[in-house]
């Protein structure tokens, strides 16, 4: 391979800075997840139980599966608990 002149160099690292700024943008924080899932509890056993129900002490939050960490992952891992659990009570 040729080797790249100062302007292809400079491209290059551009490129590389654009990507790392916008990935840093879309990172997920555990309390995303963890937020999602006391929501996602809360509305499984109030769909369970009625909508004026008290929602009881939520488990506390599993560590996700991988690739599945953001809010609406926990919060559609919760609901699903949340509704079982009300099922059961």
């Amino acid at each position: 391979m040729w080797p790249l002149n100062l302007k292809q160099k400079k491209m290059k690292t551009l490129l590389f800075i654009a990507v790392m700024a916008l990935t840093s943008f879309t990172y997920v924080t555990p309390e995303d997840y963890r937020e999602g899932w006391e929501d996602g509890y809360c509305e499984g056993w109030r769909d369970v139980k009625g909508i004026n129900e008290i929602c009881p002490l939520t488990p506390i939050c599993p560590i996700p599966e991988l690739n599945r960490d953001t809010y609406r992952d926990g919060y559609n891992r919760g609901f699903k608990r949340g509704y079982r659990d009300a099922q059961r009570n």
